[in-house]
């Protein structure tokens, strides 16, 4: 059974404090993380019966022998304490790792080196027990062990955790580097990379090398396959972040085949053009996205691979704002229809939205006809193409049928004309004397006539524009 001692509980809160990510967390085998968290988990479930190690061992899909040396692992160091089959954890502010009894004069030797190396400070009972435990979990010759303290002393300073010197030395033999000359073999590569490492991070704003940075720095040269130059140059690019945006810049350059500093320039001054034009759509949009990456990749760039100019772009979405439309898949709807007509240049888009916009006089003396305030929307235009080119009335039918709409709308207006025209009245003097009225604003019947001259995109947005005229 898993429980929480009363130190480690917190009115049934489970918490997992900074304390346990920051000193245990980095250094533990990663099953043994596992083992920790859902064991808590299910040391907050009072009411579960079933909180068992060998329940916990089938989630996690792990052998039982897995999760029965984890168990250990966090009592030696304090966090949890075992009675048989009944684990506790305890609270980590008293947590004390266990004192093991090794063989002191075997170690004799690499307690001295180890004290000579670290000599602003005296090396602990317990830090000991901690170099003791590692080097005979994992096979580590002292004299190796001896070599891994001086390394991390010359990175890190005298001040150099105990936490540091076992991560590096347990990284390293699980690479396989466990006796001395292998250990030194390994740190002299190391050293061979210290100045080429410490001008670029100096590149990237002075951090002095550790141990880290030589793992990424090696992936980098035999992993990627990048050379020093290379790698210097992409630095350039890093504003912000450090190694770690570089490593993640890297690994990008990496997946993308960009091998070369001139294939890394073209690649960022592309994108610095792309995000470049991002900004420009959004200006014209009215908005703003902190990262443009997503909308680069889905909407930008998809439309320049269509063929379309980048101020074709602009001015279309300088028209959806017009139109009230703010969001990129609104202007990708209205990209579409110009790729429809293949309308794809600055010149054809000014043209086509000049083209819309040739009615909107007749448009506005309607508007003021029926008193109707603001300013000509793209759903006027498409109503009043379909009055007179689809259907074919001339202004003065048109106008004729708004003087009888006052108040209305120009849904209402077609309205009289989708009667007239089923009746096939055209003329003035047909109109006036028709003396229809419409009960409802276009007859069902007549919105296919719409709907086959005006694009999908547009139609919607009509019949929204219907919908927001009836509610006034």
């Amino acid at each position: 059974m898993f429980k929480l001692s009363s130190e480690a509980s917190l009115d049934g809160a489970i918490t997992v404090e900074n304390k346990f990510i920051i000193e245990y967390l980095p250094y533990a085998d990663g099953d043994y993380v596992k083992v920790y968290l859902y064991g808590l988990s299910l040391a907050g479930r009072k009411s579960d019966s079933d909180d068992t190690i060998d329940r916990l061992a089938r989630r996690l899909d792990l052998d039982r022998a897995t999760v029965d040396a984890a168990i250990d692992y966090w009592c030696d160091n304090g966090l949890m304490s075992r009675l048989g089959d009944d684990i506790t954890y305890l609270s980590l502010r008293s947590a004390r790792a266990k004192i093991k009894k090794y063989d002191v004069d075997l170690y004799r030797e690499f307690n001295r080196q180890a004290q000579l190396f670290i000599s602003s400070r005296q090396i602990t009972p317990n830090e000991y027990n901690e170099y003791y435990a590692l080097m005979e979990k994992l096979k580590i010759e002292w004299q190796a062990m001896t070599l891994v303290v001086k390394y991390c002393v010359d990175l890190k300073g005298d001040n150099v955790s105990s936490t540091y010197i076992v991560a590096v030395a347990r990284n390293l033999a699980q690479d396989g580097y466990r006796t001395y000359d292998e250990v030194e073999a390994r740190l002299e590569e190391y050293g061979v990379y210290y100045g080429e490492l410490k001008q670029l991070l100096s590149a990237l704003g002075g951090k002095r090398p550790d141990h880290e940075a030589f793992e990424l720095y090696k992936k980098w040269l035999k992993t990627y396959k990048f050379n020093r130059d290379t790698i210097l140059h992409a630095a350039s690019y890093v504003k912000k972040g450090g190694i770690a945006t570089l490593d993640t810049k890297l690994t990008s350059y990496m997946e993308l085949g960009l091998t070369t500093p001139a294939a890394i320039d073209a690649y960022e001054t592309d994108r610095a053009e792309m995000y470049k034009f991002a900004r420009a759509v959004n200006k014209e949009l009215g908005v703003y996205y902190e990262n443009s990456d997503h909308e680069i990749s889905s909407f930008l760039r998809p439309w320049l691979d269509l063929g379309f100019e980048k101020k074709a772009i602009i001015e279309l979405a300088k028209h959806c704002f017009m139109l009230g439309l703010k969001t990129l898949p609104d202007l990708d709807a209205i990209v579409r229809t110009y790729l429809a007509d293949n309308v794809l240049t600055e010149k054809g888009v000014k043209e086509k939205l000049g083209n819309e916009k040739r009615n909107d006089s007749a448009i506005e003396e309607l508007m003021k006809i029926i008193g109707l305030p603001g300013a000509v929307k793209a759903a006027y235009r498409a109503f009043y193409q379909n009055w007179s080119e689809a259907w074919g009335f001339s202004d003065e039918v048109i106008s004729y049928a708004a003087s009888l709409s006052v108040g209305k709308s120009f849904a209402y207006i077609a309205g009289i004309l989708a009667a007239w025209k089923n009746e096939g009245i055209t003329s003035i003097d047909g109109a006036r004397s028709s003396g229809y009225k419409p009960e409802r604003e276009i007859p069902e019947a007549f919105r296919g006539n719409i709907a086959e001259i005006i694009s999908a995109g547009t139609l919607n947005s009509l019949f929204t524009e219907i919908t927001e005229d009836d509610d006034e």
